[in-house]
């Protein structure tokens, strides 16, 4: 348990170098996901606990509760490093590019977990991390739309086989937007409430991005929104890679107008060590779509029918290279 702690902290470090010690050091947050999280992975055994040894306890919710202030302290901390005039437009995008690395690899995983939660503290916590990556919509689509349309064509997150990575990318990012404000309309329309009334979430996530890119130009002018602007954008691009790899091309049936359920074949597993840690848990996706609310120390850590053939680290950079993913994925889904 101790290392889900730790090891997300590394690569929150490893994120600030770049803004502690100088702006070359910016790639170290790369270097740690790409390069010395796939070693470790190797080196070490997967995840294989049996299901009755698995336990949680507050230094469980504690390794989560402590993200929001570390990446709050980035965000803040990195606006007024670069409100610097003098920097140049490249180090500012190469800091909020570090940022973003644990904004998507941490603060997202982290949200994911949290908008699951019970508790409507915990929720919350959550919906702000999503808001510091400009992703609060999110919240709903994941939530309502996500689990009930996953492995379907009604899913923006379910990647079709042959789709590569950057269509995939540009159609998710419009569609779940417009997927949230519809699951939301409807929501409301149940309630009898009017899709422009204030109990609109959508409304309310758009206007906390706003005040918050509002506030980042107020005190750190333009270099303040392109700090923000590439913080984002590689956290939602790590996002979307995540939920490319989780998914790829599988569907389920439709028989009688209806889909079958959920079953192991319908997600891609990973059970790889470092990365799990790194992300709470985040590699051992069929069980979370079999028991959504299930916190993550429990998720089962048992062989599943379709494991990933390498760590999230090297899975994602399969993901920016098509011709490789097509020659490597392809013929697993046969």
């Amino acid at each position: 348990m101790f290392f889900y702690l730790v090891t997300p902290l590394i690569l929150i470090t490893a994120s600030s170098l770049g803004l502690l010690i100088s702006p070359s050091w910016s790639l170290s947050p790369f270097v740690w996901v790409f390069i010395l999280v796939p070693i470790i992975d190797i080196m070490l055994p997967y995840l294989n606990k049996k299901d009755e040894e698995l336990n949680e306890n507050l230094l469980h919710s504690f390794s989560i509760i402590i993200v929001l202030p570390c990446i709050l302290f980035l965000i803040i901390y990195g606006l007024m490093i670069v409100s610097d005039t003098t920097m140049n437009f490249i180090t500012i995008a190469a800091l909020g590019a570090a940022v973003g690395m644990s904004g998507g690899s941490i603060g997202i995983t982290t949200a994911h977990e949290l908008i699951h939660r019970q508790s409507k503290f915990m929720r919350s916590l959550g919906v702000i991390l999503l808001i510091l990556c400009l992703y609060g919509h999110f919240r709903i689509e994941h939530v309502y739309g996500h689990h009930r349309n996953v492995a379907t064509k009604e899913d923006p997150a379910t990647a079709r086989k042959g789709e590569n990575f950057y269509f995939y990318f540009i159609r998710c990012v419009i569609n779940s937007v417009i997927s949230s404000w519809n699951i939301e309309k409807d929501i409301l329309k149940k309630k009898n409430s009017h899709i422009y009334s204030l109990k609109n979430r959508m409304l309310h996530y758009f206007f906390l991005e706003f005040l918050f890119l509002c506030l980042a130009f107020y005190f750190t002018g333009i270099n303040g929104l392109i700090f923000i602007f590439f913080h984002a954008l590689v956290s939602i691009t790590l996002l979307e890679l995540v939920n490319y790899i989780q998914h790829y091309g599988l569907t389920r049936k439709k028989e009688n107008g209806k889909y079958e359920r959920f079953s192991d074949h319908h997600s891609w597993n990973s059970r790889h060590i470092s990365a799990n840690w790194s992300t709470f848990n985040l590699g051992l996706h069929n069980e979370h779509h079999k028991s959504a609310g299930k916190h993550y120390p429990l998720l089962s850590q048992e062989e599943k029918i379709l494991e990933m053939p390498s760590n999230y680290s090297i899975m994602l950079i399969m993901a920016l290279i098509p011709p490789l993913w097509f020659y490597v994925m392809n013929p697993k889904l046969n």
